[in-house]
C-alpha cells in the first residue's frame, strides 16, 4: 500500500517537558503498567494508576475506538490499518467488542477472491499483514485457511521471494522483503506454510542484506517512502528481523546479530523520525532481548504521540494527523513492552533442533537414515519435525529415511516445532551438510557377498587349491615305476 511523503515535523517545545519526564522515570524506578486495561468499547474508562507509559497506551486505545468506522474498518483499500488496530484493542482486552468487529471484517476480506489485494495486481504485504493479526490474536478460525494460504503462495516467484511492490522503473509488480516478510510472518505465525516454501523465502530476504546490517526493500532498491509497511531502512530491518525470528532465527545467527547492531545504531539517534520504524525495532529488540534498546524505542515512541492520542509517521501523507496503522503499532509495542508480565510456569521457550544421520558418507542410491530424538524442549513440550533433503524432498517425522539419485553436497534442514501455546508455536530450525559420493560399482553376480563373505569365499578357495595341489602330487607318486 502506498501514501504519499510528506515533510517532517520537528517536536514541539511543549512535548519537552512530557519527554525529560520520562527519562526521570525510567532512571528513576522500573515502570509497571496496571494488572489490566479497562474496557474501551461503550463503557466508562476506569481510573488508572498515574503512570505516563499506562496513560499513553490507554490514549492510544481510545484513539483507535473512537475513529473505528461502523463497518470494523479504517477506510477502503486499508486492512492493514485495520490489523494492526484489531491487534492492539485484543491485547488490551481479548473480549473487546471493538477488537471483535474490526477481525469480523477483515475475516470476509480476506475469505474473499475478489478482495483487491489477491490476483494478478495484489500485494503480499497485505493480506499478511492481516493473516498475521488475526493467528496472533487466536481469531485464526474465522479465515478459511486453507484458501488463505493458497493464495498467499501465489505471490511467491521461483527466486523465493513474495511479490506486491510495484516498480516504477521497471513497470511491473516485484518481489520484495517488505512482502516476502509479512507473507513469512503471518504464514508460520498460522503454521500454514510448507518448509520448502518457508526456506526459499528466508534465503530471499538475507539475499538482501547489506554490509551494515540492514535489508534493502528490493535486488535494486534500498528503500521506498511510500511503502506504507516499510518506508524505510529501518523498519524493514526490524520487519525482517520479527520474520526471521517467526521461522526460529535466533540472536547468534550472524544475519541477526548484524540486523540488530543496525537497529541499535538507528535507535541512538531517534530512528531517523519515524514512529513506525521505532515500533516495529522495539518489537524485534524485545523478541531477541535486547531490553536496554526495547525502553531506547518505547521512549521514543512515547516523545512522538499525539495530543489526540494517535501517532502518524513523517513518511504519511496525512503527517502530522494521527493514522491507524501507526497508531495500532505503536500501541502495540508498548502493551508488548509494559503490560504485566507472564507467569515464569506459562513461558513458552523454543526448543531445540538437531540431528544425526548414518551413513555418514552415503553413495547415490544408498538409503540414508535421519534422526533427530536428540532435539528437546525446555518445556516438555512435545514436537513435531519438518524436513528438506537438498534435493527438492521433504519428509516428516523424527526418523525420516532418504536416497539421493545424484553425487553432490545436499544441506539438510531440520525444523523442530513445540506444541506451546504462549504466545504461539516456537521453532527452530538445525541444518547439515551430506556429502552424496557417486554409486560404487555394483555386484552383477546377484549374490549378497559382504567383506566377512568374500574373505570366507577366498579361504575356501585357498583350502580347495591346497588340497588340489596334494591329491596330485598323491597321484603322482603312486604312478612312479618302483625301483630294484
Amino acid at each position: 500500500m502506498e501514501v504519499l511523503l510528506s515533510e517532517r515535523v520537528t517536536l514541539p517545545a511543549s512535548r519537552v517537558p512530557v519527554v525529560l519526564t520520562i527519562l526521570i522515570v525510567l532512571s528513576a524506578a522500573a515502570i509497571t503498567i496496571p494488572a489490566y486495561h479497562p474496557p474501551i468499547a461503550g463503557q466508562p474508562i476506569a481510573r488508572l494508576a498515574p503512570s505516563t507509559f499506562s496513560s499513553a497506551i490507554n490514549s492510544a486505545l481510545l484513539w483507535l475506538a473512537h475513529n473505528q468506522s461502523i463497518d470494523g474498518s479504517y477506510g477502503a483499500y486499508q486492512e492493514h490499518l485495520a490489523a494492526a488496530a484489531a491487534y492492539a484493542l485484543w491485547l488490551n482486552s481479548s473480549s473487546s467488542a471493538k477488537a471483535a468487529l474490526s477481525y469480523s471484517w477483515l475475516a470476509h476480506q480476506l475469505n474473499s477472491s475478489s478482495a483487491w489485494f489477491w490476483g494478478q495486481h495484489g500485494e503480499a504485504d497485505v493480506p499478511g499483514a492481516v493473516l498475521y493479526s488475526l493467528a496472533s490474536s487466536s481469531n485464526k478460525a474465522l479465515v478459511n485457511i486453507t484458501f488463505v494460504e493458497d493464495s498467499l503462495l501465489q505471490f511467491q516467484r521461483p527466486e523465493g521471494g513474495f511479490a506486491g511492490y510495484y516498480d516504477v522503473s521497471l513497470s511491473q509488480t516485484v518481489t520484495s522483503s517488505v512482502d516476502t516478510d509479512m507473507a513469512l510472518f503471518a504464514l508460520t505465525s498460522a503454521k500454514a506454510i510448507p518448509v520448502s516454501n518457508q526456506t526459499n523465502a528466508i534465503n530471499y530476504v538475507l539475499s538482501l542484506q547489506n554490509s551494515d546490517g540492514s535489508f534493502n526493500l528490493t535486488s535494486s532498491t534500498r528503500f521506498d517512502s511510500f511503502y506504507s509497511l516499510g518506508p524505510d531502512s529501518v523498519s524493514i530491518t526490524a520487519l525482517t528481523l520479527l520474520a526471521l525470528k517467526g521461522a526460529g532465527f535466533s540472536h547468534d545467527d550472524s544475519h541477526v546479530s548484524n540486523a540488530l547492531t543496525f537497529l541499535s545504531t538507528a535507535a541512538s539517534s531517534d530512528f531517523d523520525g519515524h514512529v513506525y520504524a521505532a515500533a516495529i525495532s522495539a518489537l524485534a529488540f524485545k523478541a531477541y532481548d535486547e531490553p536496554a534498546s526495547t525502553v531506547t524505542a518505547a521512549v521514543y515512541i512515547l516523545s512522538q504521540q499525539n495530543i489526540d492520542g494517535g501517532f502518524s509517521d513523517t513518511s504519511r501523507s496525512s503527517h502530522p494527523q494521527s493514522n491507524a496503522l501507526d497508531t495500532g503499532w505503536a500501541a502495540i509495542a508498548l502493551e508488548a513492552k509494559f503490560s504485566e508480565e507472564v507467569p515464569p510456569a506459562t513461558i513458552n521457550s523454543p526448543p531445540t533442533a538437531a540431528f544425526v544421520y548414518d551413513p555418514a558418507s552415503p553413495s547415490v542410491g544408498v538409503t540414508v537414515h535421519f534422526d533427530a530424538s536428540s532435539s528437546h524442549d525446555s518445556d516438555g513440550d512435545q514436537l513435531s519435525y519438518l524436513w528438506t533433503f537438498g534435493d527438492g524432498s521433504t519428509a516428516a517425522g523424527s526418523t525420516p529415511s532418504h536416497s539421493y539419485s545424484q553425487p553432490g553436497n545436499y544441506t539438510v534442514t531440520l525444523t523442530a516445532m513445540d506444541s506451546g501455546t504462549n504466545p504461539a508455536d516456537l521453532s527452530n530450525t538445525k541444518s547439515q551438510t551430506v556429502k552424496v559420493q557417486p554409486a560404487n560399482v555394483q555386484n552383477t553376480s546377484g549374490l549378497p557377498f559382504t567383506t566377512v563373505g568374500r574373505a570366507i569365499v577366498l579361504a575356501l578357495v585357498g583350502l580347495a587349491v591346497v588340497a588340489g595341489v596334494a591329491v596330485y602330487l598323491v597321484r603322482r607318486r603312486a604312478a612312479r615305476p618302483a625301483t630294484v
